[in-house]
């Protein structure tokens, strides 16, 4: 790879020359205040017209405020695909059980059996006509209160020592009923469509708001942790300074990933340890709000990075870009592997891309389903999608959604970087912002 670098007053510009296009790759002033954590804490959070932490309801208060009638509007569109589904495949009903169906069907509503649980603490019962919650009696006050109320849905209470089953099967009688949870458990990690899932894989308008404003938070929360940890800090530390950053703001950390140094070479998806970190790490993070989940990655070096680690970083910007370019509406994601490949291959790096997963379609699971050169997945209007390609110790990944704006502009990031260094790489002739390393 060739490269050219300019340095001169403040910032670093190196010119990347990418099959006889010139990207610019444009880093800022490395010099970084001071901060105290505290403040810098309390700071890093989204203006209130930009925020969308989940908020505890007044039962008292008119279900007809503009949010509620906005998450009504929302259910009701999942409520219209739950149906053309049911029309499409014979079923009578459909059942949901795990957590992110019910967060996808509900709008956002928190009802897993725990933080960390696949599970829900409900079951819903959906048909043409009704949406009917069964819930035992511990459950019941809280989630009609709190996440369902004046959404239209019906309550199927029994007390807690009864099996849900028996519930089900009383209104399941005589009728074909299909289900997230029936038969073998479907794998975490699919590669084949599955039409019941599928119904969330396209976002509504409220779900992209949402994801938008979850989106700038995590960059925020990510970008702040990098600018505040100390050299020898350890691993673990810096994901509990991100965890901390992530509850306040309502995130749920799903995944939390850093890696100091040269861990990620070796182990391209470490999980953090007592690791101190001394010359650069690497966050990766994937948050969860609403149900809706987000993945991005930011690099922060001590000083200049050596040559071999920013060309190692600068390729995986540049295949990050090739993948981001070209997912655009009716793209087959095989060819969009193609494409990226290639740029691999041109920079004698044709085997990097079999070191890692390169990317995943995202929704209210981290990975609604992975991405491989094989895939039969066609990309759609409002998929959420993260690609994120390694190359030795460094990463590039941010989310995107599939955008149908026109030619110039396929996609919206909405993890883009804020305060951030940049990397700026020209595919076909386009500009595709990249996140750069931040110098401290």
């Amino acid at each position: 790879m060739r490269a050219r670098t300019h340095s001169g007053g403040v910032g670093v510009s190196t010119e990347l020359y990418v099959g006889g296009s010139i990207g610019l790759m444009t880093g800022d002033d490395s010099r970084v205040e001071a901060f105290d954590r505290v403040v810098a804490t309390a700071t890093d959070r989204p203006t209130p017209s930009q925020d969308s932490l989940p908020v505890v309801p007044d039962p008292a208060r008119d279900h007809d405020d503009a949010e509620r009638s906005r998450r009504r509007e929302d259910v009701e569109l999942k409520h219209q695909r739950v149906r053309e589904y049911l029309d499409r495949t014979g079923q009578d009903a459909t059942v949901f059980g795990r957590a992110d169906s019910i967060a996808w069907f509900t709008s956002g509503g928190d009802l897993a059996r725990n933080y960390s649980s696949d599970d829900a603490s409900i079951l819903l019962f959906v048909n043409r006509n009704c949406r009917a919650v069964i819930a035992d009696n511990v459950q019941s006050s809280r989630i009609f209160e709190e996440e369902l109320a004046g959404l239209g849905f019906q309550l199927k209470e029994r007390p807690w020592f009864d099996d849900p089953d028996r519930v089900i099967a009383e209104l399941s009688r005589n009728k074909r009923v299909a289900s997230d949870f029936s038969g073998e458990a479907r794998p975490r990690w699919r590669r084949a469509p599955d039409p019941l899932r599928d119904l969330r894989c396209r976002l509504t308008p409220l779900e992209r708001q949402r994801l938008r404003e979850l989106g700038r938070a995590l960059t925020l929360a990510v970008e702040a942790t990098c600018r505040n940890f100390v050299r020898g800090e350890r691993e673990a530390d810096v994901a509990g300074h991100l965890a901390h950053r992530l509850i306040r703001q309502g995130i749920a950390p799903v995944d939390l990933r850093v890696a100091s140094d040269d861990r990620l070479a070796r182990f391209r998806q470490p999980t953090f340890k007592a690791a101190p970190i001394q010359k650069r790490a690497t966050i990766a993070v994937t948050g969860r709000r609403h149900g809706l989940c987000a993945s991005l990655t930011r690099t922060v070096s001590f000083g200049p990075p050596d040559d071999e680690f920013r060309a190692s970083h600068a390729l995986a910007a540049m295949v990050d870009a090739t993948y981001i370019f070209f997912s655009r509406p009716g793209e087959p994601v095989a060819e969009v592997f193609r494409r990226a490949r290639r740029i691999y291959e041109k920079f004698d790096a044709p085997y990097e891309w079999t070191l890692d997963y390169q990317g995943a379609l995202l929704g209210y699971s981290p990975r609604e389903a992975l991405l491989t050169p094989e895939s039969p997945v066609t990309l759609e209007p409002n998929m959420a999608v993260c690609w994120s390609p390694s190359v030795g110790s460094a990463r590039s990944e941010d989310t995107i959604v599939v955008d149908a704006r026109g030619e110039a502009r396929g996609f919206e990031v909405v993890t883009a970087a804020q305060d951030w260094p940049r990397i700026d790489v020209a595919v076909k002739g386009f500009n595709i912002p990249r996140p750069g390393i931040l110098e401290r």
